[in-house]
């Protein structure tokens, strides 16, 4: 992400976008050494994953975690649009909606994330003037929009927006993982966690909330649910999704590959840990969510978990809790639980 935003800026830096004050908005904003190049009077930073919003954060910048409000009042919109189609296509309209008329609209994107039909993708919405440049295997494309196309702004708004799924069990929306359909690890998962779970609880990864609402639709012994997830627009989705629920509810917008003293004495969390952030596998992630859960159990309490086969979790649940069991294996999957010790 870092190196796609240096491209966008770039084409600041070197004058081939001039901004000069004004009022600015960057949509999926990450940090970079340079972002300060992006001067103007109000500058409005977007991020809603926390790990990106906590860099920011820490490096002194303001973020907001949701899209402000479209009232065609800027003078500039930067975004890092996503490599979904339908999440890219709703950040660009989004975008067109918060820029006055003569605005500058600036897009980037990995060349294997979208790079490569950004152009033809902002043409579509009605951006003039268009200018692009590749480098860093990205590409940043920039125009002017005036005179936009009303009718397929409207219609991204429409597919991005939260909607419902699943025949109408959930609201989910595009971009937010696995968001128009029930993750088969899940769904497994579901199959395997025991009869007899009771107590304070927590969802890691929560999502949307798949996991939470079997868990309050099926175990009615549980008396507090605390759901996490690194992605706020998730969170705000699983809060929605869990308001016909009468049990104690607590919603975290937080990285649980860090701890956070906020999560203690849990008597049971289940997870479906993410491994990857973009292509690359990286186990690192899931070993950060079974370490935190470590730390957020109580003495006794249990850790139930789904992940694909191919990922090797066991040695480091082994290592963090001194045991594990293995309880199925199957479809692609595999269950893991572990008891706190010590």
């Amino acid at each position: 992400m870092s190196l796609v935003l240096g491209t966008l800026l770039h084409q600041i830096k070197n004058g081939s976008i001039s901004i000069d004050g004004g009022r600015i908005v960057f949509l999926n904003a990450v940090f970079h050494a340079d972002l300060s190049t992006l001067c103007a009077d109000e500058l409005i930073l977007q991020q809603h994953f926390k790990p990106y919003e906590n860099t920011l954060v820490k490096a002194g910048f303001s973020v907001c975690s949701d899209i402000p409000c479209d009232d065609g009042s800027y003078d500039v919109v930067c975004i890092l649009t996503p490599k979904n189609m339908v999440e890219a296509c709703y950040f660009i309209a989004k975008g067109m909606r918060l820029l006055r008329c003569g605005g500058v609209l600036i897009c980037a994107a990995d060349n294997k994330a979208g790079g490569s039909r950004l152009k033809k993708m902002m043409h579509g919405f009605g951006v003039q003037d268009l200018q692009d440049d590749a480098r860093n295997k990205a590409r940043a494309v920039w125009g002017i929009v005036d005179d936009a196309q009303i009718d397929e702004i409207e219609t991204a708004l429409s597919a991005g927006a939260e909607q419902d799924i699943l025949d109408g069990k959930f609201i989910s929306q595009a971009g937010v993982f696995g968001w128009d359909r029930a993750d088969k690890g899940s769904e497994i998962l579901t199959q395997h966690l025991p009869q007899n779970l009771k107590g304070r609880g927590a969802d890691f990864g929560c999502g949307y909330g798949y996991l939470s609402e079997f868990l309050l639709s099926n175990r009615v012994k549980i008396k507090h649910l605390t759901c996490v997830d690194a992605d706020y627009r998730a969170l705000r989705l699983c809060q929605k999704n869990l308001k016909g629920f009468q049990c104690d509810k607590n919603f975290m917008w937080h990285d649980l590959t860090q701890q956070d003293g906020a999560l203690k004495n849990l008597d049971f969390i289940v997870m479906n840990p993410p491994f990857h952030e973009g292509k690359k596998t990286d186990l690192s992630l899931g070993q950060g969510f079974i370490e935190t859960a470590f730390h957020s159990l109580r003495r006794g309490g249990r850790l139930w978990m789904v992940a694909n086969n191919h990922l090797a979790y066991e040695n480091g649940l082994n290592k963090v809790f001194g045991e594990f069991s293995k309880e199925y294996e199957g479809q692609g999957f595999k269950i893991l639980s572990a008891r706190k010790q010590r």
